[in-house]
């Protein structure tokens, strides 16, 4: 991973140093399962439909009265339409990011928060003769909204992000190009259904740069 990478990380990740003094609860930890489109604007103006299944982990905990950091990683897979260096491939890798939340107005059950993320991914395959390789990095920044009721908590928001990477093909076809993202941003729905006083179950949509659907198993300990 290049070193850039590993000193964002451990500026997002600093601030868990400090949670044996400012915790007030403890880390939650949650397994997810997502299904993500988005169309990737290749250098000289070509556009794909890139889909990704994302299985991964994700630990975040509160260092402060309303700030929550976290880092989540996990496994990648990735398909493309329109892309003749990818035709035919199922594309596997890995993910690592680390996030930020910052509750910044709570009204009773009504709550704004501040949201930050960045991650690393990597994906490639061959298939034949040919092999393509992808990284990128995906940066974000957004508003969510959050309503919660006595067993339920329904958030809605919205995030502008950033991807910049690289793919880079051997084989027949040789090349090395950049990517971007088509749209920068996403509307997000959410249902939490509250299982319990340290679990819940959470159910989400997203519409715009990506239109993705997930699920998230969370439990605090």
């Amino acid at each position: 991973m290049p070193p850039r990478i590993l000193l964002l990380l451990l500026l997002l990740i600093l601030p868990l140093a400090a949670q044996a003094q400012t915790r007030t609860s403890g880390p939650e930890l949650e397994v997810y399962l997502s299904r993500e489109v988005s169309d990737w604007r290749l250098e000289g103006g070509s556009t794909v439909e890139s889909r990704m299944n994302r299985l991964g982990l994700s630990i975040h905990d509160r260092v402060g009265e309303s700030l929550w950091v976290g880092v989540h990683g996990g496994y990648l897979e990735l398909t493309q339409s329109g892309n003749p260096v990818t035709q035919g491939m199922d594309l596997s890798g890995w993910y690592l990011g680390a996030s930020g939340r910052w509750r910044f107005l709570e009204l009773g059950p009504l709550g704004l928060s501040l949201l930050g993320q960045y991650t690393y991914n990597e994906a490639d395959d061959t298939l034949g003769d040919q092999n393509t390789q992808y990284s990128w990095h995906a940066y974000g920044a957004g508003l969510e909204s959050a309503l919660r009721f006595d067993a339920i908590q329904l958030r809605l928001g919205a995030d502008y992000t950033r991807v910049d990477g690289d793919e880079k093909s051997s084989g027949p076809v040789q090349r090395t190009l950049s990517l971007s993202e088509d749209e920068t941003i996403t509307a997000r729905a959410a249902l939490d259904l509250l299982v319990d006083a340290t679990g819940h179950i959470s159910f989400q949509v997203e519409s715009g740069g990506r239109r993705s659907a997930g699920i998230w198993f969370a439990r605090q300990f």
